[in-house]
């Protein structure tokens, strides 16, 4: 039986200046504006619940021991290379399991610190096609342990992922505990994870694009499709690694485009990113239906679906950089003006931090009154009533950047932010002409917001020359295990080729991978290094 809750939308119709911004008017759209829908959709439950009430079963059966486990794998039809374990023993014990990799680095390893009697323990990290070796450890309240093998028979590897090939892995000097990977965040098809030896040991049957984020409570938000054949990615998830859902959000086609601006071919509502605030609900980059794209933000609330806030960049930024904009142009004839590629929250100061890839552009808004509070870019060609938001500082032009995100504290000062972001280095409307297409490299800038002055801190990849640059995609992250940054290089050789590289603070490369042979479009658009058991998450079988 179906079972829909709340459903909300909103129209972008007149768009007039918030206060502050220093323009107004009204938008001239070829078309009118259609309408986005939002639906809290519950129909996987049925499904869900009744798998999980066979576990159950299957668990209080009394069939099953420390000498009797049994092995489900791929328990929710998500996570091949996942398995859960059920069974029960007569006293209370706590379990750690252990997935034998090739060698000790590559050895997946967790700890359950419940003392109980009923044990539903999700096995994460298995290889494909293998016998994998999982040792059981039981320990009871007293310190006594016992070890049990299990052996978790996969299935063969998912053809879409790519061809890695690991060009130098430096264990000692990687952040990767007991079960980090490097992750694959793909445009389209197929999210994976490999081990530093290049073995994947994790990926999802649901076609993933762009948005695969971990939340607060350790579960990932995870956009998709109604199935992997369908065009659009209009569902948004709740899940885990397991494959378990715990939210589900369709999103209406009606704003759908697709990236390369072709009248056919994949789309997506939710375009580029979506992250969590800190009320749990969740900001996300969409398209508003208009004849303008990839401009517009909502908050949906994480609870009902229901959207609670609107941003429209076009109520912030210059009238003229919309109306006439010509950098780039779609065969859809939708204009993509700005071309919102992330956003990332700072709660020091409830603000967020955007990247317009179409206006070589990253600026910080007020998230409570949507002023801007200050913008890193060229100033030309901006009105003068926006040159107070510029930065003071000789650094350069950044072009057709991506993935700006706010690093934790670097330097003990409460005034300054540091900002962490790929810069593809390919002058779209005003970055830097004499360097475009060089090289792409990650760059750490340091913001003094009380003097507002910017500089620069830590770069890498100019060296690397034009044999990664990468017009398009690409992300820096800051590893908060070492101070390491994941740097992906995700659109070499015209898309062919993705390369991801670990790098010290001092600039020394301690991995260095290549992805090759994916399909179309499948490409790293991001690379993430997250803990298949993250601190936050806590599997409950029901």
């Amino acid at each position: 039986m179906k079972s829909y809750f709340k459903k909300t939308t909103f129209f972008i119709g007149l768009v007039v200046c918030l206060a502050g911004c220093g323009v107004s008017g009204t938008v001239s759209n070829e078309t009118e504006p259609e309408e986005l829908s939002v639906t809290l959709n519950e129909d996987w439950q049925e499904d869900q619940s009744e798998k999980e009430k066979e576990y159950q079963e299957l668990l209080k059966s009394g069939d099953y021991n420390e000498d009797s486990i049994y092995v489900k794998v791929d328990p929710y039809d998500a996570s091949p290379l996942s398995a859960l374990l059920l069974f029960q023993t007569e006293e209370a014990m706590k379990v750690e399991i252990s997935v034998a990799g090739k060698d000790e680095e590559s050895t997946i390893k967790n700890s359950f610190e419940e003392y109980t009697t009923d044990h539903s323990i999700p096995v994460l990290g298995l290889y494909a096609d293998k016998d994998n070796e999982v040792t059981v450890k039981l320990t009871n309240e007293a310190g006594t342990s016992v070890e049990k093998k299990v052996t978790i028979k996969t299935g063969a590897l998912a053809k879409s992922i790519a061809d890695i090939e690991v060009n130098e892995a430096d264990t000692e000097k990687m952040a990767i505990g007991d079960s980090e990977l490097t992750f694959v965040v793909p445009s389209t098809k197929r999210a994976y994870a490999f081990d530093a030896n290049g073995d994947v040991r994790w990926y999802s049957t649901r076609y993933n694009s762009h948005i695969f984020k971990e939340l607060a409570n350790g579960n990932l938000l995870y956009l998709t499709k109604e199935s992997n054949d369908a065009d659009t990615s209009n569902v948004l998830l709740e899940t885990d690694y397991l494959g378990k859902i715990y939210n589900r959000y369709d999103f209406s086609s009606s704003s759908a485009s697709n990236d390369t601006g072709e009248s056919e071919g994949e789309m997506t509502v939710i375009h580029h990113d979506g992250i969590e605030l800190p009320s749990g609900n969740l900001l996300l980059t969409v398209n508003d239906g208009s004849n303008y794209i990839e401009d517009t933000m909502i908050e949906i609330n994480r609870e009902t679906g229901e959207i609670e806030k609107t941003i429209d960049l076009k109520d912030i930024l210059p009238e003229s950089f919309y109306e006439e904009y010509d950098s780039t142009s779609r065969e859809d004839g939708k204009i993509d003006w700005f071309h919102q590629n992330s956003v990332d929250y700072d709660e020091a100061d409830n603000s967020i931090i955007i990247s317009g890839r179409h206006q070589d552009t990253i600026m910080k808004i007020d998230y409570s009154t949507n002023e801007i509070k200050w913008i890193m870019g060229n100033s030309s060609g901006w009105p003068e009533s926006y040159q107070k938001y510029f930065l003071d500082g000789d650094i350069k032009v950044s072009g057709g950047q991506h993935a700006a995100i706010v690093l934790p504290d670097q330097d003990d000062n409460a005034e300054t932010t540091d900002i962490l972001y790929y810069d593809n280095n390919i002058s779209v409307t005003r970055g830097d002409e004499a360097d475009s297409e060089k090289y792409s490299e990650a760059r750490q800038v340091r913001i003094n917001e009380e003097d507002r002055t910017i500089e620069e801190v830590w770069t890498f990849g100019e060296d690397l020359g034009e044999a990664y640059f990468t017009k398009i995609i690409g992300s820096a992250r800051y590893l908060t295990d070492n101070g390491n940054r994941l740097v992906n290089f995700g659109y070499r050789e015209e898309g062919k080729t993705s390369s991801i590289m670990e790098v010290t603070e001092d600039g020394e490369t301690v991995l260095d991978v290549d992805l090759t042979d994916f399909p179309a479009s499948a490409w790293a658009y991001r690379a993430e290094r997250f803990s298949l058991y993250n601190d936050n998450w806590t599997y409950q079988l029901g």
